[in-house]
């Protein structure tokens, strides 16, 4: 028990001394503290001063800037009205010097065009005058003509008289023969080719010296036709050799020569049907060749008239138009294969006539003719023979829209086709408004029907029903309407 009091002794007085050093006041701990505090309020204070006296400098600053920038906008916004017062005085100036010189330049060329019709009314009445006095000075002349002519013909006019009554009855036998001519026209035009074949060809054929001339003449015909291209210098080299075997420096018996036109023109029509219906622009050369042998003054007296027959006998009526009749010219009714023949079919196959041969089809016989009646319409466009002329082709067309038998053929849209693709442009230059008119008749042939009142059955319109008549009335319709529209 002692033993803990001594212990315990030195512990309570530690405690109490601590106790007493807490509760202790230092004057020197307080002064520091109330320093701190009043150094800190006066840091305060100053902080707070020296941010309103700069926050006062800013703004008076800002308010300085504000007011230079807006006394130099307003500087410049004066400048800017003053320097389009200016343009504006110097516009309204160069206008109105513009409007005084375009014044007086109007007043001068007013002037000199016043001064000019002045010129040229005074150089009208001189010439009035002189071709006035002219026609009284000619009037003059002519009273005194007519006063000698008045008493010649009183003289005269017995003598006159007969002449009148002899005219007048040669003009009445000229109407006679010029009616027998038209009237007969196309008997001689179907004899003609007959007497082609009864003819020379006959006489040609009979004698074996002529014919064996004539196949060799034939055999060098053939390649050359053959070798045309459009090339001019080529196309000019075989019309001189074609001439050369027509026409050599030793003139050929008259049978035989006209034996050579005919089988010139039949390998002029041959290349027609092969290399025109392939490639319609092989007609170009091949025309050329046609136009230039037509004309040529060696054959132009005898190949026009045997070229247009051998056309006929391989186109058939479709060469003038006309529907080919059912009868012959003696009047004997033709059987089916001749009357074929007539209209221009060929024999396929076996020969012509031969057991083996058929006849070609439809298409195939309207792009044959189509093709010679290509080169036939550009021989005409050629102008180069009193047979092959462009009126012909005014012609073609009024026989083609007078027979509605015709234009109901797939063959007759074919033809009307090609005639408007080589020449429809050109006969508009010439026939104008007429020529719009026919034009107008074929397309509302095509697209309405033939006739006036339309149709509604395609056998009545333009080609007929089949398949080529149709796309041929397709491409009238289309060429028509590019005729139309290049106007």
């Amino acid at each position: 028990m002692l033993n803990f009091l001594r212990i315990g002794a030195p512990s309570k007085t530690r405690s109490l001394r601590i106790r007493l050093r807490t509760r202790h006041y230092d004057p020197y701990e307080e002064w520091e503290r109330q320093a701190r505090t009043d150094a800190l309020r006066t840091a305060r204070h100053l902080r707070t001063t020296t941010n309103a006296i700069r926050a006062c400098h800013l703004e008076n600053i800002h308010k300085s800037a504000l007011k230079s920038q807006q006394i130099t906008y307003n500087s410049q916004i004066t400048d800017v009205k003053r320097l389009l017062e200016a343009f504006r005085i110097q516009e309204r100036d160069e206008e109105a010097w513009l409007r005084q010189k375009w014044r007086d330049e109007d007043s001068a060329r007013t002037e000199r065009l016043e001064a000019a019709i002045k010129v040229e009314e005074a150089k009208v009445r001189a010439a009035a005058e002189a071709e006035r006095r002219n026609r009284e000075e000619a009037e003059r002349r002519r009273h005194e003509e007519e006063e000698k002519k008045r008493r010649e013909l009183e003289e005269q006019r017995k003598a006159d008289e007969e002449i009148r009554r002899a005219k007048e009855e040669g003009e009445r036998r000229e109407r006679e023969r010029y009616r027998r001519r038209r009237s007969g026209r196309r008997r001689r035009k179907t004899k003609r080719q007959r007497n082609l074949k009864s003819g020379p060809m006959k006489t040609v054929k009979g004698e074996k010296a002529l014919k064996s001339q004539w196949s060799a003449i034939r055999r060098q015909i053939t390649p050359k036709i053959g070798q045309l291209t459009q090339d001019r210098a080529t196309i000019t080299r075989i019309i001189g050799q074609l001439i050369e075997l027509v026409r050599p420096p030793t003139p050929h018996p008259q049978p035989l020569y006209l034996a050579v036109l005919s089988a010139l023109s039949k390998c002029i029509l041959l290349q027609a049907e092969t290399e025109v219906t392939a490639e319609k622009k092989s007609a170009f050369p091949l025309a050329a060749v046609t136009c230039a042998l037509l004309h040529h003054p060696l054959l132009s007296d005898t190949f026009p008239e045997v070229f247009y027959a051998k056309m006929v006998q391989r186109t058939g009526g479709w060469g003038v138009p006309v529907v080919v009749p059912t009868r012959d010219i003696d009047g004997q009714v033709w059987t089916d294969n001749e009357q074929r023949k007539a209209m221009g079919y060929r024999r396929t196959g076996g020969g012509d006539g031969g057991e083996e041969s058929v006849w070609e089809n439809s298409g195939e016989y309207g792009t044959r003719i189509a093709g010679i009646m290509r080169v036939y319409f550009l021989v005409l466009v050629g102008r180069v023979q009193s047979i092959f002329q462009l009126p012909r082709f005014w012609v073609y067309f009024s026989r083609m829209l007078g027979d509605e038998r015709l234009l109901q053929t797939a063959v007759a849209a074919q033809i009307l086709h090609a005639a408007l693709d080589v020449a429809g442009l050109e006969a508009r230059h010439i026939w104008g408004r007429q020529w719009i008119k026919i034009l107008q008749l074929l397309y509302a042939a095509s697209t309405e029907g033939i006739g006036s009142v339309p149709s509604t059955n395609e056998e009545r319109m333009l080609g007929g029903k089949t398949p080529e008549g149709k796309s041929a009335r397709v491409r009238v319709q289309l060429e028509i309407e590019r005729i139309v529209q290049t106007l």
